[in-house]
């Protein structure tokens, strides 16, 4: 009778202790999941406003109090908003809370940057002297600053 508690109580012990090392493998797996999809959100959202911010300065370029371009920066600034809004959704894994508070840092300095500049844009039309005057083009340089540090957050959470 003893001997078949042991076995019972050995068998129970193992069944639990697999229990916990499967809960524990899936809470792994979980969270490198969590931190790819950060990465991967959040490299897409470096890229979307680089790309937005390197056309708003080819824009910038050519610019004379021009309607036509005044609308296609306000079409840009509308994409780095959207972009800014949907970035802030992103929840980072913890890993990556650095690099996740420099960019919403970063984030919100060019969602307020943008909306100046939007009433910027409003009131005197686009100029060249107005574009450099944002700082925009040196937020959106030091978000892609870290993309490689991003990258380096995929790489571990493998």
């Amino acid at each position: 009778m003893i001997k078949g508690k042991r076995k019972h109580t050995l068998m129970m012990a193992g069944l639990i202790a697999s229990s916990i090392l499967v809960i524990s493998a899936c809470s792994v797996v979980e969270q490198a999941n969590q931190s790819l999809n950060y990465v991967s959100g959040a490299t897409d959202y470096i890229e979307k406003v680089s790309n937005a911010g390197a056309e708003l300065q080819e824009l910038a370029s050519g610019a004379v109090n021009n309607p036509e371009i005044t609308t296609q920066v306000q079409e840009k600034i509308d994409q780095i908003q959207a972009e800014a809004s949907e970035f802030s959704q992103l929840t980072a894994p913890v890993i990556g809370e650095t690099i996740h508070a420099n960019l919403v840092s970063y984030n919100n300095q060019l969602t307020e940057v943008v909306g100046q500049f939007e009433n910027t844009l409003a009131e005197q039309g686009f100029t060249a002297e107005n574009w450099e005057k944002t700082g925009i083009p040196e937020l959106i340089t030091n978000i892609n600053g870290l993309k490689d540090p991003l990258s380096g957050l995929g790489i571990e959470a493998n």
